[in-house]
């Protein structure tokens, strides 16, 4: 968000007026809306558990073991993530599911065995039907764009994502795989 500002753009919440180009980066809530528009399932939610530890492993590379992601931060803390729950009762809480991560997750590196838990966090990410996000101009609806439905992979996709939906918006390059197009 600061970086979109710094350059002189605009974050809206809620309902705007239409003001030039729109992309819609809007999560679960934008693919539900998407589905209705097009009258289909474009996507659906998947409830994601994650942890964060004391645990200073900055100069170490990220892992992925045994469908574990262990991500070291700058600051000293490592992530472990994450569940994937396709039921759930609250979007929000965390439960046994995370504590059975971080078990796995300590017996995998044994290392994070004493590590202090410094947070525990729960949300719903929008995953695609396909499992690569959704990119490309909203049928129907000039001027307006979408990027959503990334999933797991949203955070580490997201810069070629941005620099795909510049050129599409900004310069009408369209250069989405065809895997990810709308």
């Amino acid at each position: 968000a600061a970086a979109i500002r710094a350059r002189s753009g605009d974050i809206i919440i809620g309902e705007a007026e239409d003001f030039g180009p729109t992309i819609h980066a809007t999560g679960l809530q934008g693919l539900a809306e998407l589905s209705a528009s097009l009258g289909r399932v474009m996507g659906s939610g998947v409830k994601g558990q994650a942890i964060l530890l004391d645990h200073d492993a900055r100069n170490q590379p990220q892992l992925f073991i045994d469908g574990i992601h262990i991500v070291p931060h700058a600051d000293g803390t490592t992530a472990i993530g994450s569940t994937s729950e396709h039921v759930w009762t609250d979007p929000t809480g965390t439960d046994s599911a995370l504590e059975d991560l971080l078990a796995k997750a300590r017996n995998a590196l044994p290392a994070l065995s004493g590590a202090a838990v410094l947070d525990r966090w729960a949300g719903v990410r929008p995953r695609a039907k396909s499992r690569a996000p959704l990119l490309g101009a909203w049928p129907d609806r000039a001027g307006h764009y979408v990027a959503n439905g990334g999933f797991k992979i949203g955070y580490g996709m997201a810069p070629k994502v941005a620099q795909v939906m510049v050129g599409l918006v900004l310069d009408g390059r369209d250069a989405i795989p065809d895997s990810f197009r709308l």
